[in-house]
């Protein structure tokens, strides 16, 4: 499964905890991909199931997200 094949909304992480094992717990609890910029930051699909608790784990402090229509052309990504 590629973000390609995906439905959902766009979105760009910024991680604030550098903790590891959490955001490999927060990468596999939304799918998220282990793709980060030297900028901490990590384009994602957010499924609208998933809102609720994606929003409250960005309260929690994990990570800040903005909307962005970002596109991946098969190598990197661009925002």
């Amino acid at each position: 499964m590629t973000h390609t094949d995906l439905e959902g909304e766009k979105v760009i992480i910024h991680w604030q905890t550098r903790d590891e094992e959490s955001i490999r717990l927060i990468r596999e609890r939304f799918g998220i991909p282990r793709y980060t910029t030297v900028n901490g930051q990590t384009p994602a699909i957010l499924k609208s199931e998933d809102r609720e608790m994606f929003e409250e784990t960005a309260k929690r402090g994990y990570f800040n997200y903005r909307r962005v229509d970002w596109t991946f052309n098969g190598a990197t990504y661009s925002w």
